[in-house]
């Protein structure tokens, strides 16, 4: 028999796959605004959203570049951008958002446009990609059927000298003197 309280909780949100990390990260940013300010206070008075739209984004680009921490009190930047999005998120669901949003539904649907031209960049680079490595393999099979009829010929031909130099290798230049710049044959 199972726990009658079990079936009234299962119906409940489960709050604890919030993990603990990124609550106390959230939390102390949080702690630290409730010291400098009061605690919930854009619940007593209205805030914009844009000035927090702005902070969060500015704590995201301090973590992307790689600072961990805020400069002045050491709370965690990832933990300031929770904790900015908790007071939008508490201000809008208490009615005191001042909602200065500029909204664009034609700048939305171009980021979820973006999508399919993500996608056609990628095929067309994966294409190329492709196309590259096609051509490499046929060069090599190229390089390796003249190679195999160099030695062929080298075979048929005994007491023949033989440049067994690799292809595309440089002629050397010795003393200034170059074989392809005298006159061949070297008679009249």
């Amino acid at each position: 028999m199972s726990n009658p309280k079990q079936a009234f909780g299962d119906k409940k949100p489960p709050l604890a796959y919030i993990p603990l990390s990124a609550q106390l990260a959230e939390l102390e940013a949080l702690f630290d605004g409730m010291l400098k300010y009061e605690p919930l206070n854009w619940r007593d008075t209205p805030v914009e959203a844009m000035t927090y739209v702005e902070a969060a984004f500015r704590h995201l680009q301090l973590w992307k570049v790689g600072e961990e921490l805020t400069r002045d009190t050491l709370v965690k930047n990832l933990g300031a951008v929770k904790a900015c999005c908790t007071i939008l998120i508490d201000a809008q669901a208490h009615g005191t958002l001042i909602d200065n949003r500029r909204k664009s539904p034609v700048e939305a649907d171009l980021l979820h446009e973006g999508e399919e031209w993500v996608e056609r960049l990628k095929a067309v680079h994966q294409e190329r990609l492709r196309q590259r490595q096609e051509a490499e393999r046929l060069k090599a099979e190229k390089d390796e059927v003249i190679a195999r009829q160099f030695e062929e010929l080298s075979e048929s031909l005994p007491g023949m000298p033989v440049n067994d130099t690799p292809l595309g290798t440089p002629i050397p230049v010795v003393d200034g003197f170059s074989p392809l710049k005298e006159k061949f044959p070297p008679w009249p």
